[in-house]
């Protein structure tokens, strides 16, 4: 084959490649969540456990799925907050077939392999606004250290340029935690989508890695989490 025949092949090939990838549907921000859907029409396939949230915390009142999000009081932005959990058929199914590893990789749920408490917020008339989640307060000591790293995966995952980091200071009483300490917000806007992230890693006051009346190792006495708000930038409070 000649070198320009060549070329033609390969710029067939590159334009092949960019239109299959246009014409790929878009999955959404999580398991097909996506801003603008309405709820009468969203499926329930993959989800559980739906309830009335409370700003990313344990669930409330029970609802039957995302169609019932009125009978969730709306918060001061005006949104209803819908708790949702991953359906955990597939650890089920782990169980089921004596593979442990198996049903601790699809064990509750998961964003970016960190406990979420996760929750979707609809306006007045249905339709999704924005999606939240915080790292789940409940899990073992091991992944309650890490929660604070969840913040790197969602910023990776909107692009790492064009956010806007601040840093605070420890307040009085707060310490680091093995010389580390993390007290940011990032924000970033886009045409799409409006992203706001926190997360803490340090000792509150009064915590230590050690008890002062046993001088024994203490567990989970540290503050670490993130907390990830996704929302519509053009929705406006009614």
């Amino acid at each position: 084959m000649s070198r320009i025949a060549s070329l033609i092949a390969l710029a067939a090939l590159l334009s092949a490649s960019a239109a299959l990838a246009q014409g790929r549907p878009d999955q959404g921000e999580l398991r097909g969540l996506k801003l603008g859907l309405d709820a009468k029409t969203m499926t329930t396939d993959r989800w559980g456990d739906f309830a009335c949230g409370s700003n990313g915390g344990p669930p409330r009142q029970k609802i039957a799925d995302w169609s019932e999000f009125a009978k969730c009081r709306p918060e001061d932005s005006g949104l209803h907050e819908v708790y949702v959990r991953f359906d955990d058929e597939d650890e089920y199914v782990g169980r089921a077939i004596d593979d442990p590893l198996f049903a601790a990789q699809r064990k509750g749920t998961r964003v970016a392999g960190h406990p979420v408490i996760l929750s979707v917020l609809f306006d007045g008339g249905g339709v999704l606004r924005g999606l939240r989640f915080v790292s789940d307060p409940r899990g073992d000591p091991g992944a309650r250290r890490m929660a604070h790293l969840l913040r790197i995966a969602i910023i990776n995952r909107y692009d790492a340029a064009g956010w806007t980091c601040t840093d605070f200071p420890l307040a009085a009483g707060e310490t680091p935690v093995g010389g580390i300490s993390l007290k940011q917000k990032c924000e970033k806007v886009t045409p799409e989508r409006a992203l706001s992230v926190e997360a803490r890693f340090l000792r509150k006051p009064g915590q230590s890695d050690v008890d002062p009346k046993t001088g024994d190792y203490t567990s989970g006495q540290f503050e670490s989490w993130t907390r990830f708000d996704l929302l519509d930038p053009h929705y406006r409070k009614p």
